[in-house]
């Protein structure tokens, strides 16, 4: 087997029985709650350049090579946990997921982190940063804009399907995902308060995932 190959297998069911916290990059992201998630010692994937505000992550996930060519140099300066993206190749010391046969990345780093944690067999998601909107004042992501050479949410209007079709994933494999996001437009995942997610780290019953509104 390729050494890649072996690599990519790792990631399946290597988280089962956790919790996993995937904070994505929307603009309801505060340092605070990200600094509850750290306390608490959760798995926690980040996704693009919100591992600025968590550098202590254990997984940073990018989808595309674009980004980790702008970012790619400050990565290296500032965070050490596993680096992935679901490009064919971005260099060495991050590894492609495509080479992971069962992966899938609905076209979406956001989607790309849930499907990751239902990989790896998590008891349960918990989701910060998935806004999936604009905020009142136009941001679209907690760290402003992307220098011009990246898209900056120029296919938000999709995301929504693209959720409801991780969603079903998620469901399919038995694995309750949950939003406590402070501000969001994504209807297919139940909400819930960051605390009491962390606080708890077990949801009673969880809320059966809704459908998304279509």
């Amino acid at each position: 087997m390729h050494p890649a190959l072996a690599k990519g297998k790792e990631w399946v069911g290597q988280w089962a029985g956790t919790t996993i916290v995937c904070i994505a990059s929307g603009p309801s992201l505060t340092s605070e709650d990200a600094e509850t998630v750290r306390q608490s010692g959760l798995t926690t994937i980040v996704t693009n350049t919100t591992f600025r505000m968590c550098p202590w992550a254990h997984v940073l996930l990018a989808h595309d090579a674009k980004w980790w060519k702008e970012y790619r140099s400050e990565v290296d300066e500032g965070f050490t946990g596993k680096r992935l993206t679901c490009s064919p190749s971005v260099g060495p010391g991050v590894l492609s997921l495509r080479l992971v046969l069962t992966f899938k990345a609905f076209q979406n780093s956001g989607c790309a982190a849930i499907s990751l944690a239902v990989l790896g067999k998590a008891e349960r998601v918990v989701l910060l940063g998935y806004d999936a909107k604009p905020a009142n004042d136009g941001r679209i992501h907690w760290h402003g804009d992307h220098p011009e050479t990246l898209s900056n949410a120029r296919t938000m209007d999709k995301w929504p399907r693209k959720f409801e079709q991780v969603a079903a994933y998620a469901r399919q494999h038995k694995v309750p995902v949950l939003n406590a996001s402070r501000d969001t437009a994504l209807t297919c995942f139940p909400r819930v308060e960051l605390d009491e997610a962390i606080r708890t780290n077990q949801v009673e019953n969880p809320v059966q995932q809704l459908e998304c509104l279509t």
